[in-house]
C-alpha cells in the first residue's frame, strides 16, 4: 500500500512546493484547497506529469464540521494517512487599533484552529495504523517574535508552535523537532 500525505493549501506557494517534492519522494498526496480549485489542479497536474500520484480534496480548514465530513469519508475510501502537513495560512496584516473582528477571526480561525480540525480526525487512524506516520505543522518567525501589523498572524503561529510541542509530548515515540528555520 502506498503512503499518502494531505498537504493543507497545496495550491500554491509552499504548500505546492512540498506536495511536489512529496510526490517525487514517492508519496501519494492529498493536494488541499479550498477556494483556488484551478491551482490545485496545477499541482496535482504537475504532480502527475512526473509520474506521481495523487488527489484533489476541497474543505475549509476554518470549518470543523467540513474537515471532519471530508477527512473521515476520504479515510473511510483510501485508509489513513501516513501524514499531515498543516500548511494552509493566511494573513490580514493591520495595526492593532484597526484590526477588524471579521480580520481576527478569519486568521485564528485559518492559521490556527486549522491545526485541530484538520489533525484531529486524522490522528487515530494513523496512530491505529502504525505506520510511523509524521504530523508536520508550519508556523512563522511571527510566532516566535511578533511583527509590527501581524497581532492575529502572530498570535496564530505563536499557538501553532505550543500545540505542536503539546501534542509531541502526548504520544510516546511521536517524532516532532517543532522548530526549523531557513535563512535566505
Amino acid at each position: 500500500m502506498s503512503r499518502s500525505v494531505l498537504v493543507t493549501g497545496a495550491s500554491k506557494g509552499i504548500g505546492r512546493a512540498i506536495a511536489r517534492q512529496l510526490a517525487a519522494d514517492g508519496f501519494v498526496v492529498g493536494v488541499h484547497y479550498h477556494r483556488d480549485a484551478q491551482g490545485a489542479q496545477e499541482t496535482l497536474d504537475a504532480i502527475l506529469a512526473v509520474g506521481g500520484a495523487g488527489r484533489l480534496l476541497s474543505f475549509d480548514v476554518a470549518s470543523r464540521e467540513q474537515c471532519r465530513e471530508v477527512l473521515e469519508q476520504d479515510i473511510d475510501a483510501h485508509g489513513p494517512w501516513y501524514g499531515v502537513v498543516s500548511n494552509a495560512g493566511i494573513t490580514r496584516d493591520a495595526a492593532f487599533p484597526a484590526l477588524s473582528d471579521d480580520d481576527w477571526d478569519a486568521v485564528i480561525h485559518t492559521n490556527l484552529d486549522s491545526f485541530y480540525n484538520v489533525i484531529q480526525p486524522c490522528i487515530m487512524p494513523m496512530i491505529s495504523a502504525r505506520q510511523g506516520g509524521r504530523i508536520i505543522t508550519l508556523s512563522s518567525v511571527s510566532g516566535v517574535m511578533g511583527n509590527r501589523g501581524q497581532v492575529n498572524y502572530s498570535a496564530a503561529k505563536a499557538g501553532i508552535i505550543g500545540a505542536t510541542k503539546a501534542l509531541r509530548l502526548s504520544w510516546q515515540n511521536v517524532k516532532s523537532p517543532s522548530t526549523a528555520s531557513r535563512r535566505g
